[in-house]
């Protein structure tokens, strides 16, 4: 084995002469070219600037013998050469174009990513003919106390404006969703929509297979009927061509399916049932339904608005209705605007961050290249030919990086959907496809043009007589304040609003997070649980049968209520106090609700058992109803008369509790809580135990399937889980907005680590002499940390001063934080500064230990 490794070196040596004076005679042969090109725009035709090019090199036909092209000519040559000579560059600087590709790539991911997102909720048009038609409709009422309000026109006036013809030429009504259980054969609990008739043919839909809703559908005593999404169709039917006309019971009732809708159209609801106001229902206004119209072709929402008031009844208003028509599209996006400008903002400051750090690694670059440059200007190449073989390089590089970052983009998108607080529609999924390809390649061609256009000018500026008089020779003046000063303040500027940004949403979160609720979420395990069949006379005994089952089986406290006190809808009602009506939040319970929840009794005492099998009407208050009701003096046994005209007596006052889980600006709003649910409720369990362990969910199931009807348990967990659903959205926010702030962050700190050895590259040989001379390493660490401090501050002072303005994006997301938040600004900065001068410190040390005598030799 000895013997070889000589000769397996030598071999080795051999290829690597081999390529080595390869290298050196394409690269000769590229200097001649740029000497033909320079010698051709002066009037020159090719053969003769190649025959002076040739005497100003020599006799270089040995090249052409050995098959490089000296010749080159015509444009689209010219730049094949730039970019195999640039290509060939980046391939000899490794280190180099690792760091510009990697500062380019995360820059180019970010913004194809978010690309993606903006062109699947905004760019994409609606999957419908002619969506510019599509609007939706607001009835405007001027009421009788001369306030106005915007709400829902009534399925009559829907009718009355399908009928006319006019204005609309398609209008329908849509109800929303909502929960119900569906036997099919066996029970599930999911989302169904109600539309009126005319509801597909608005959208220009028309279903797979069978029909869709007709208008003696929508009667309340007409047989129920059913129409089945697409995707629900084939999952839970096995795309079954027969299944129309099909029994199924859905909510309790019989249904009978007359059609499946075609794929793609609203994919996420699995069933339709007709919407069936009845009676006085059908002229009931602000009913908060949606009311659809699609207008008449040429004709403008103003226009129609006008057309659509006209002739209208005034309802309970004093003066006739005004109607608001807005497009479908506009009414769609507008709640992402905030959003999507926000991250639009972020990943654009990130993308300038990106430019800078790319120019200032150039600048670093070009302190090496400067004797190159002087030579290729001494051998007749222009500035132009200079500036453009810069650009060409530089466009290998963002290329480069626009690859890496489409790569990139496609692993990280799926994260970033799941990250971004927004709904992305279903018929189009975030993704790369052609026009997100093309807006990166176009994205790449931009960044890295701009990147290095400043550097490209100022380097071709490169004086010969200078540069090759001091070719080895490594010194020069501090960061100029023209060139890497002004790259270190913009860079550590955009950073400091980004971590602005990211402190605000963080301190919002942490004060939204830790609003007081009123009770210990953590302490509490919820099952949700309804019978299949919600008939009165079933799910009215169900409840508080299956409490007491619980009770007895586990030992714990139990409860029940109508609603979620975290993140669920509430209940409005209201309270007649003399002449007034006061509106407030009421929670219907059973007996044990307050217990389980830990709520604190402030006086009296809340619902027994007896009391509900007596059938007593009481109530529980909040202390913020207690003091909203009665301000005159106690709040126990006094009676209250609802909304509904139900008298009930006050026997308890509890502690508030915040019913929207931090959600509210406003604090825990006035509760009562009345022991009267209705016999067809839905109601959620409540236990009050430490953690949810399998033993108690298997309790809680067998009791739930243990007391006679069948029903269905959608969920247990602990109250912690339902809080965390609540704030999933501002939490992605947060962390979508604080990974953005720690990408700007890092990019600064490699940025201000290139421009500083930028200046310790130019300025090693006068380091060395000084330290010769006496100077010590900590002086020589002062020093350079002297040029980079003042960069450092007028950037924090820059950004800190932009902050106050930019982060007016994210104000309208913020919870009891102000965008001043005085925390957050000198976290900012002191967390920026501290690893800026770090990143300043590294080279600065690794300069003081440069050898005085290899730098005296030097000079």
């Amino acid at each position: 084995m000895q013997i070889w490794r000589p000769l397996v070196a030598r071999v080795r040596a051999l290829f690597r002469r081999d390529a080595i004076a390869a290298e050196i005679h394409e690269e000769m042969a590229f200097h001649v070219r740029m000497r033909a090109d320079d010698l051709e725009r002066r009037g020159l035709t090719r053969d003769d600037a190649i025959r002076q090019a040739k005497r100003r090199f020599g006799n270089l036909a040995v090249l052409e013998d050995r098959g490089y092209d000296i010749r080159g000519g015509g444009m689209v040559e010219t730049i094949v050469q730039d970019l195999r000579y640039g290509v060939r560059l980046l391939a000899r600087q490794r280190g180099f174009a690792a760091v510009a590709v990697a500062t380019l790539a995360i820059g180019i991911a970010a913004a194809t990513a978010l690309f993606s997102v903006i062109q699947a909720v905004l760019l994409r048009p609606l999957p419908y003919p002619h969506p510019e038609q599509l609007v939706e409709v607001t009835i405007l009422e001027r009421r009788s106390d001369g306030r106005q309000a915007a709400g829902s026109p009534s399925i009559a006036d829907t009718r009355l404006w399908r009928s006319r013809g006019g204005a609309l030429t398609q209008a329908a009504v849509d109800r929303g969703e909502r929960e119900v259980i569906v036997e099919s054969p066996e029970p599930e609990r999911i989302r169904i929509k109600e539309v009126s008739e005319g509801y597909l043919e608005l959208f220009g839909v028309a279903p797979v297979l069978g029909r869709a809703f007709a208008v003696d559908d929508t009667i309340a005593e007409a047989p129920g009927v059913a129409l089945l999404g697409h995707a629900y169709w084939r999952s839970r039917f096995g795309s079954d061509p027969d299944v129309v006309g099909r029994s199924i019971r859905v909510g309790g009732a019989p249904a009978t399916i007359v059609g499946v809708l075609p794929r793609g159209f609203q994919s996420d609801v699995p069933m339709w049932r007709p919407y069936r106001p009845g009676g006085a229902f059908e002229a009931r206004r602000f009913t908060g339904t949606s009311v659809y119209g699609r207008l008449r072709s040429g004709l403008t929402a103003v226009d129609a608005a006008s057309e659509l008031a006209a002739g209208l009844p005034a309802g309970n208003s004093t003066e006739l209705p005004g109607v608001r028509v807005d497009l479908l599209y506009e009414e769609l996006v507008s709640g992402t605007r905030p959003t999507l400008v926000t991250l639009v903002s972020a990943v654009g400051a990130i993308l300038l961050i990106g430019c800078v750090n790319v120019a200032g690694l150039l600048l670093a670059r070009g302190a090496i290249r400067m004797p190159e440059l002087a030579v290729r200007r001494s051998i007749g190449a222009g500035r132009g030919r200079l500036i453009r073989q810069l650009l060409t390089e530089n466009l290998v590089l963002g290329l480069a990086g626009g690859l890496a970052g489409v790569l990139l983009a496609w692993l990280s998108l799926d994260a970033l959907v799941a990250l971004v607080p927004l709904t992305i529609p279903s018929h189009a999924p975030a993704a790369i496809d052609l026009l997100v390809l093309g807006f990166a390649v176009a994205m790449a061609i931009v960044v890295a043009l701009a990147a290095g256009v400043v550097p490209a000018i100022r380097l071709s500026r490169a004086s010969v007589a200078g540069a090759l008089a001091g070719a080895g020779r490594r010194h020069g003046s501090a960061l100029s304040r023209r060139g890497g000063q002004t790259l270190v303040a913009i860079e550590i500027a955009l950073a400091v609003v980004l971590l602005v940004g990211a402190g605000l949403m963080i301190r919002s979160f942490n004060r939204l997070v830790s609003v007081d609720l009123g009770f210990d979420p953590s302490q509490v395990v919820v099952m949700q649980v309804e019978p299949v069949d919600p008939s009165p006379a079933i799910a009215g005994p169900y409840y508080p049968a299956l409490v007491d089952a619980i009770r007895a089986r586990t030992g714990l406290t139990v409860g029940a209520a109508n609603q979620l006190p975290i993140g669920g809808s509430r209940r409005l009602s209201g309270v007649r106090v003399g002449d007034n009506m006061i509106g407030l939040t009421q929670r219907s319970i059973l007996p044990g609700f307050i217990e389980a929840m830990g709520i604190p009794v402030l006086e009296g005492r809340t619902p027994t058992e007896a009391d509900r099998t007596a059938g007593r009407r009481l109530l529980v208050i909040s202390r913020a109803a207690a003091a909203q009701l009665f301000p005159d003096g106690p709040a126990i046994g006094r009676s209250l008369q609802l909304m509904r005209g139900e008298t009930f007596e006050v026997i308890g006052v509890v502690a508030p509790i915040n019913t929207d889980g931090g959600a509210a600006r406003a604090g825990a709003r006035p509760e009562i809580y009345t022991m009267d649910p209705k016999a067809s409720e839905r109601l959620t369990i409540f236990v009050r135990a430490p953690k949810l362990t399998a033993a108690l969910s298997t309790a809680l199931h067998d009791a739930a399937r243990s007391i006679g009807p069948r029903v269905v348990v959608d969920r247990i967990a602990t109250g912690d889980a339902y809080l965390f659903d609540a704030l999933r959205r501002p939490q992605n926010r947060t962390r979508l907005l604080s990974l953005l702030g720690g990408i700007g962050l890092l990019l600064t700190l490699v940025g201000v680590f290139s421009i500083t050895a930028y200046a310790v590259a130019r300025r090693t040989q006068e380091i060395g002499v000084r330290m010769a001379f006496g100077a010590r390493p900590s002086d020589v660490v002062r020093t350079m940390l002297g040029d980079a401090v003042v960069p450092v501050v007028l950037g924090l002072t820059a950004g800190l001063i932009a902050s106050s303005y930019a982060t007016s994006v994210v104000q309208s997301f913020l919870f009891e934080t102000s965008r001043y938040d005085a925390a957050a600004l000198a976290a900012a900065a002191a967390l920026l500064g501290t690893t800026a001068i770090l990143a300043a410190w590294i080279p600065a040390r690794r300069a003081a230990r440069v050898d005085p005598v290899q730098a005296l030799r030097a000079e």
